[in-house]
């Protein structure tokens, strides 16, 4: 007889598609709580908050607050208006994802 477990829900950021995953990793090590030491870089990819309010995100949350669908969507649209080597310059290129 074979016991079926329901499985566990798969972690947003396991979710993220492999370009962003590198540069989050390298920006966050994946944590969406993550602050800089300054304490202006926050979140999963590091926005500061004239980044994040430029690309939508609410003025009234920082980056490190908001979901990490909500993170994952605003570094897209930063990506989008900008490309990744500009949005993340230094992650993008140590990671491979701008060469």
């Amino acid at each position: 007889m074979f016991l079926f477990h329901k499985p566990e829900p798969l972690n947003e950021v396991e979710l993220l598609a492999p370009d962003y995953r590198k540069v989050a990793f390298c920006e966050s090590s994946l944590n969406p709580r993550a602050v800089s030491r300054t304490g202006k870089y926050r979140g999963l990819f590091q926005f500061d908050q004239r980044s994040w309010e430029w690309v939508g995100g609410s003025p009234e949350i920082t980056p490190d607050e908001a979901s990490v669908s909500e993170q994952y969507k605003r570094a897209r649209l930063l990506v989008s208006k900008q490309g990744f080597a500009r949005a993340f310059p230094q992650c993008a290129y140590k990671t491979g994802v701008v060469k």
